[in-house]
């Protein structure tokens, strides 16, 4: 096995996996370290927005058919629907569709794919350690790898991260709490009472935390029922989604296996880079804090890490330098104004009621749902052109 390398990557996720297929496609040596077998589970509501069907054509050449074939699509809606307490508050249709993975087949596609392109998998190795001023990832097995650079794409658990220091208060504060379920439709117990082909968005309420939401997505074996949101009481986080699931009309949820994971909601950080380190996807804390969406985020900051390590290792460039300028471009702003809408929408539903987000979502439909796709920004709905690093994915 190889084991030199310009760049080791923690992590073969969407992150990790679009980091490698762009430095392998330039020719650069690519350790790609996963503790998991795939396919493996993931939390994950498995929707794809317009601008993440972009992004996978651009980085792994994949359109809607090659994923329908390989990588787990099975479902395509344009509809929504918008609901408070258990009630509609809004439905309608984007001029283009939502589409729904099954995420172990997906990510497996993608690793298989930095693979052919000539990524070099280290299976079955967890990371305990990772030296940012050496460029180093220590395993569980206590084997030490050393490269040029190493991007974290390990998760919000990362363990890269703690080598830049991150303030682990300030980083728990925005971590939200996130349970999912697929479940059977039917009448019996833990079984969903009803078929589900167009995604519901759940807000307010008792059974969905204040500052968080509820979903209920098409699911490859039955409906993807799941909640996050930030933990602002002392409430049992699994007792508010056994509420929820009631209020679904879920019996004896109890019946009903729970699994949870944490989220960053909100907490992008603002040098996730140090050293020889890098940062993406949920290990640098770029999930969109509005909607929750993570797989695009995931897609887009490890792109920009490959692209920002090939202008480094090509021509001498700062690295750190490189991945801030195309972040700053493309990923942040979106993360900085949703998350101050997302503030805006809680802070008006718990003070008025369901009526303001109601109105939100009348007031612009076409263009908000242009918004959730990528086409304009969370920025006032201007236009949205995204930046990809030209010279390195074209």
């Amino acid at each position: 096995m190889v084991k030199e390398f310009d760049v080791l990557v923690a992590g073969a996720g969407p992150a990790g996996c679009a980091a490698a297929m762009v430095l392998a496609g330039r020719g650069h040596r690519v350790g790609l370290a996963e503790r998991a077998a795939h396919p493996r589970h993931k939390l994950c509501g498995g929707l794809l927005t317009g601008k993440s069907m972009d992004a996978l054509a651009r980085i792994f050449g994949l359109d809607e058919a090659a994923l329908a074939l390989r990588g787990g699509l099975f479902h395509r809606s344009a509809c929504y629907r918008f609901l408070h307490q258990g009630g509609e508050l809004a439905r309608g249709a984007a001029a283009e569709p939502f589409r729904f993975i099954d995420r172990p087949a997906f990510d497996a596609l993608l690793l298989d794919l930095a693979l052919a392109r000539g990524a070099v998998l280290l299976p079955e190795r967890e990371v305990s350690a990772c030296d940012a001023q050496a460029g180093a990832l220590t395993f569980r097995d206590g084997e030490t790898l050393r490269a040029r650079f190493v991007i974290g794409a390990d998760g919000a658990n990362s363990v890269t991260r703690r080598a830049l220091g991150v303030d682990r208060a300030a980083w728990k504060r925005n971590l939200a709490a996130a349970i999912e379920v697929e479940l059977p439709v039917g009448a019996g117990p833990g079984q969903f009472p009803r078929g589900v082909d167009v995604p519901e968005l759940h807000v307010g309420g008792p059974c969905v935390p204040g500052a968080g939401y509820g979903w209920v997505f098409p699911g490859p074996r039955g409906p993807k029922v799941g909640i996050c949101g930030l933990r602002r009481s002392e409430r049992d986080f699994g007792a508010i989604f056994l509420d929820y699931l009631r209020l679904l009309g879920v019996r004896q949820p109890e019946s009903v296996p729970l699994r949870g994971h944490p989220l960053p909601y909100g907490n992008a950080l603002a040098r996730p880079s140090g050293g020889r380190l890098l940062l993406a996807g949920d290990a640098g804390g770029f999930v969109e804090p509005l909607f929750g969406e993570g797989i695009f985020y995931a897609l887009a900051t490890g792109a920009h890490a490959g692209a920002a390590l090939c202008r480094a290792l090509e021509t001498g460039a700062d690295a750190g330098r490189e991945y801030e300028g195309l972040l700053s471009r493309s990923v942040r702003p979106e993360l900085v104004w949703s998350n101050r809408l997302r503030w805006l929408l809680f802070a008006a539903l718990q003070h008025f009621g369901p009526a303001p987000l109601k109105g939100f979502v009348h007031c612009a439909p076409a263009a908000l749902a242009q918004m959730v796709h990528g086409r304009r920004s969370f920025k006032l709905l201007l236009p949205k052109r995204w930046e990809w690093g030209a010279e390195v994915l074209g």
